[in-house]
């Protein structure tokens, strides 16, 4: 009798654990995943359209749109993009390329 008492016990304990694990671990998921991604991932598809969209800069001295501008830091910590044509005037001012 008490060998069966037990036994039964056992039995309701085990599968009481069995159901309290099956609930927590249901509770801790959302019916539906999320299908958004984190804020700072950026699909790089996007980011290749956009780098071939982009519109020339102008040169922050003669502000000429001559293609692909180097960029300076000047002393005071500011950055300027100088065109080809006016490196020259930053290599006078010992600016840094960045």
């Amino acid at each position: 009798m008490q060998m069966q008492y037990a036994a039964t016990i056992a039995v309701v304990l085990l599968v009481g654990v069995i159901v309290y694990f099956g609930y927590r671990s249901r509770k801790g998921q959302p019916a539906e995943p999320k299908r958004t991604t984190a804020s700072n991932v950026i699909s790089m598809d996007r980011h290749r359209k956009a780098k071939q969209s982009a519109v020339e800069q102008p040169c922050s001295s003669c502000k000429k749109k001559n293609g692909k501008l180097i960029f300076y830091a000047q002393d005071n910590g500011t950055v300027v993009g100088l065109c080809k044509d006016c490196k020259a005037k930053a290599k006078k001012r010992d600016m840094l390329p960045l």
